[in-house]
């Protein structure tokens, strides 16, 4: 025995604009993902970073060069936000000079040697979380972990934060097994929008 229901023409309208409206909203985020997570300190006016000395990132990933990859592409950036970056071989010799093998463990006096080296008030540090290709059950896309830093050496204060990752694959390749974009991309994508987040 079957059982039919009537539903109401104006009940199956709503029923439909509901429908669509949550499969935009889904497609909304699995193609633009979550924005960088990021905070900076309210008392810091970011708009008088005018040059900024970026130290050589740490690397936690099984890609020996992800953090000069990186590195590249966030100074390219800065550049392109009308920042001026302390040439990165310049920075390098500097912190050979004073036998620091790693950036991310500065004192605060190592700090102010290097401002007045490079004549900057800020530097840069970061890392490199993740960096290649993943693979899912039928799909493989790109993951890109990043953690940015801004430091006023004056202070040894983080002045500002980001923290950024692509989200695994995006609605396309989840749900259609399309092709992603590759890693380099993937990585571009990763710093425009954490640079972006400070200029």
């Amino acid at each position: 025995m079957q059982i039919l229901v009537r539903i109401p023409k104006a009940r199956v309208g709503v029923l439909a604009l509901c429908s669509m409206l949550y499969a935009l909203c889904f497609l909304f985020v699995f193609t633009y993902g979550c924005s960088p997570k990021h905070a900076a300190r309210l008392k810091t006016d970011i708009g008088t970073v005018k040059k900024i000395a970026v130290m050589p990132f740490e690397n936690f990933t099984a890609d020996e060069y992800a953090h000069e990859k990186i590195r590249k592409l966030v100074i390219t950036e800065l550049l392109t936000k009308g920042v001026e970056v302390t040439e990165p071989g310049e920075v390098t010799r500097l912190l050979k000079e004073l036998k620091i093998k790693s950036a991310g463990s500065l004192k605060m006096a190592e700090m102010q040697d290097i401002g007045k080296a490079l004549d900057v008030k800020t530097i840069m540090m970061g890392s490199v979380e993740s960096f290649g290709i993943s693979r899912g059950i039928s799909v493989t896309y790109p993951e890109v972990t990043i953690h940015l830093r801004l430091i006023d050496i004056q202070s040894g204060n983080i002045i500002w934060s980001v923290r950024h990752t692509t989200g695994g694959p995006d609605f396309w390749t989840r749900h259609f097994g399309s092709e992603g974009p590759s890693l380099s991309e993937a990585a571009g994508k990763v710093v425009r929008e954490s640079v972006g987040s400070l200029f």
